[in-house]
């Protein structure tokens, strides 16, 4: 059965979130799951090789909440449609969606206002 380990994102995405948390008072975990969403939006696959592991770790049951079982779907139909074999990359390739969509997100919110906006434009896309 797949399953998620603990997340250690890059340390670029730890200081981003940090940042974004500092703007909009959004925590980690939340914007973590808006950064997920956005990279699965964007038809390229991220490069896992791009990003470092010296960031803070983040558990699975934080970081999905209760929403774990729902993202893990999310993830393995993202793999297959990619060609990845979803028990073998999960884990490194939740991790390359999370540093990837934490830049996306971060230039897009400036302030809380900006959330619902970048929401509303990942649906149009």
């Amino acid at each position: 059965m797949l399953r998620f380990n603990r997340l250690r994102m890059s340390y670029r995405s730890q200081n981003l979130l940090a940042q974004l948390k500092g703007r909009t008072g959004m925590a980690p975990n939340i914007a973590g799951r808006l950064a997920i969403c956005m990279s699965l939006n964007d038809p390229s696959p991220p490069n896992p090789d791009e990003y470092d592991e010296k960031g803070s770790e983040i558990h699975p049951s934080v970081l999905f909440g209760e929403y774990e079982e729902i993202y893990r779907v999310l993830l393995a139909r993202r793999l297959n449609h990619d060609g990845l074999d979803p028990e073998k990359y999960l884990n490194r390739m939740t991790r390359a969606h999370f540093n990837r969509g934490t830049a996306s997100l971060f230039a897009r919110i400036h302030d809380v206002s900006d959330v619902e906006r970048a929401i509303l434009q990942e649906r149009q896309a």
